[in-house]
């Protein structure tokens, strides 16, 4: 009786599998159509699957090739499809198969790239991307106030080897790709909230990514507001991937947001940051706040509070593209409320000491336009300066300026010299590697000195021409005596408005050497 149950029993779980295989095997086409059917109502998209099969034994495993996935709001047919894959492995369990929603445990991809279109995502032909960091959020329903529950899950999807592609907006700009060695989403699904996490390399400065974080659900009437958040590292990346600077940038932060506005939040370290002019290197570190645009790569700084050794910079602009034109241009306001001029010499100006300390404030343009060409060559700035309780550390530019203070006040060029500049003030513009100053301003006692003229950041090369206003006249600064009786004549020559004298000089040569002297042919011209 006993046998006879058993064989009975065995029987009907034989005939139960059987019939559930059967049903399994017999869904085969049904699947791929739900797929396809899903991926295009859910992406609002043209789907494409070349190949696709289910293996029942040893297990359970549906398979694919040519997966192709092309948004039906990019009617342009040169811009890629949103997402390629070259194959794809699903593995779950018989019963996995029939029941609702349909839940695979495992998928694996190979040859994933994800395109983001031209310009983002796009509403009716109307882009919908974030256009800077006052850019609002959609307002439409998510997903067209559907259901956002999704037919098919997976528990867990593995993306090696993928490619993420933004395709520039603007004609003839190469599209901005980023490395995925390594992409793990959870509970995948197009209503879900899928976590993430991701290993991917950064172009430029070239280094590697390591982020965590969530997306989704999918927004499949606004694909733009899809939300996005995580946290992200960035270690050990080769800032001399640049050309003309160099450092090693470490950085961390978070982000959260939709895919067309996300807003990041971050500190840097670069231990030891140096443009390849002066081979100086100095440590830098900074927060920061931005907002970037998902769709098209363009970053917005917010806020920028850095310290490059002992002085405080203050920053905010943008990283965009520009028409026509590979790379991203960087463009500031950069603001120093309170540093040190030898910072910024050191880093700039060739030499094993700077020219000058002392106290300085600052506020310029800045401007970094893409390019092959080094850093300091495509580096524009245009702004003013002042710097206090300066001091020059040459001896032969300090002793030539205690000179000139001394005859300034008609005293005897032997005493000891004055150390102290003050009142160094200007504007300055720097384009070619050349800096172009213009009002500028500094005292000594006894007088004050303004220059224009200009300096090679490369070359060294000094030429500047201006005048010195002395408190004494020219008979005076000559020390008495019987030379200072004999220029008494020429007195009147250099006396106006009230100066002792104003004498017109010219310095010439190099950082090294300068060579101050009078520009003769300026006297007679007066």
């Amino acid at each position: 009786m006993k046998v006879a149950v058993w064989i009975a029993a065995a029987a009907v779980g034989t005939l139960v599998v059987l019939t559930i295989i059967a049903a399994a095997g017999s869904r085969t086409a049904p699947l791929r159509r739900l797929v396809v059917a899903t991926l295009e109502e859910r992406l609002d998209s043209q789907v494409e699957l070349e190949a696709f099969s289910v293996d029942l034994f040893p297990a359970v495993t549906v398979a694919g090739s040519g997966l192709t996935i092309r948004l039906r709001t990019v009617s342009d047919p040169s811009v890629p499809p949103l997402i390629q894959i070259r194959s794809f492995v699903v593995h779950c369990g018989i019963i996995d198969m029939v029941r609702r929603p349909r839940r695979f445990k495992h998928v694996t991809l190979e040859g994933l790239v994800v395109n983001i279109p031209p310009g983002g995502f796009k509403r009716n032909g109307n882009p919908i991307a974030g256009a800077g960091p006052g850019a609002g959020a959609a307002t439409s329903p998510p997903n067209d106030g559907r259901p956002t529950e999704s037919p098919i899950i997976v528990d867990e999807l593995l993306a090696d080897g993928a490619l993420l592609r933004i395709i520039p907006r603007r004609e003839g700009k190469p599209p901005k790709e980023f490395a995925i060695q390594a992409l793990t989403m959870r509970t995948l699904g197009l209503g879900e909230k899928m976590p993430f996490t991701a290993t991917l390399t950064n172009p430029l400065p070239k280094g590697q990514i390591e982020t965590a974080g969530s997306f989704g659900p999918w927004q499949k009437g606004d694909p733009g507001a899809t939300p996005l958040s995580g946290e992200y590292t960035f270690q050990n990346a080769d800032l001399g991937t640049i050309k003309g600077i160099g450092g090693t940038l470490h950085s961390q932060g978070a982000f959260s947001g939709e895919l067309q506005r996300i807003a990041v939040k971050g500190e840097t370290n670069v231990p030891d940051f140096h443009l390849t002019i002066s081979k100086k290197p100095l440590p830098l570190t900074a927060t920061f706040e931005a907002v970037v645009d998902g769709t098209d790569g363009d970053t917005y700084l917010t806020e920028v509070n850095a310290n490059l050794q002992r002085t405080t910079i203050r920053a905010e602009g943008a990283v965009i593209g520009i028409k026509g034109v590979k790379g991203r241009s960087v463009k500031l306001k950069v603001h120093i409320p309170e540093g040190r001029i030898e910072d910024l010499l050191q880093l700039a100006v060739k030499g094993d000491r700077p020219l000058m300390v002392g106290r300085v404030a600052l506020k310029t343009d800045f401007e970094l336009p893409p390019g092959e060409p080094d850093v300091i060559e495509r580096l524009k700035l245009a702004g003013g300066f002042d710097v206090g309780s300066a001091k020059f550390t040459d001896p032969k530019v300090q002793e030539k300026l205690a000179g000139m203070s001394h005859r300034a006040r008609g005293r005897d060029p032997d005493e000891k010299a004055d150390n102290v500049v003050s009142g160094l003030s200007g504007t300055f513009r720097l384009q070619n590697a050349r800096l172009a100053f213009s009002d500028l301003a500094f005292s000594l006692p006894g007088a004050t000195v303004r220059l224009h003229g200009t300096y090679g950041l490369r070359s060294e090369d000094i030429a500047f021409d201006g005048t010195v206003r002395m408190d004494a006249t020219i008979s005076e600064a000559a020390g008495g005596g019987f030379k200072g009786f004999l220029l008494k004549a020429i007195d009147p020559l250099f006396r106006k408005k009230g100066a002792g004298a104003l004498v017109p000089i010219k310095v010439r040569g190099t950082r090294d050497k300068p060579e101050f002297g009078l520009d003769v042919g300026k006297v007679f011209k007066r």
